[in-house]
């Protein structure tokens, strides 16, 4: 029977909520638009919110799957952390330290774990 380690826990954790939220973001976009910063518009100009939001979802989804079936996990992980970055930034710099982004926190602490980890 294989052993179950800290490194599997954590990734099975994270995998889950960062796939639960992708998953949401796909389905649901139009609940997601809001948390778009609004200079990503002119940034990239003919392409949809929603549709962004899909892709995103998409990535986030992609990202899970690969840290929970352990495949190119530290990569992923590494690139979940820019991801979380982001959205901690915003929203710290849109509404402050509030609960949205304190639990992105929580998960970029999960994330970096993963990257750290041999």
């Amino acid at each position: 029977m294989k052993k179950i380690n800290q490194k599997t826990i954590l990734s099975f954790a994270l995998g889950f909520v960062v796939i639960w939220f992708g998953v949401n973001e796909i389905l649901h976009p139009a609940s997601w638009t809001a948390f778009v910063p609004s200079f990503i518009e002119n940034l990239i100009a003919g392409v949809s919110i929603s549709s962004l939001v899909v892709l995103h979802g998409l990535v986030l989804c992609i990202l899970g799957v690969l840290i929970v079936l352990n495949r190119l996990r530290r990569p992923a992980a590494i690139l979940l952390c820019l991801m979380l970055l982001e959205i901690i930034l915003h929203f710290i710099f849109t509404t402050g330290l509030e609960e949205i982004a304190v639990r992105d926190i929580g998960l970029l602490g999960m994330a970096i774990a993963l990257a750290l980890k041999d």
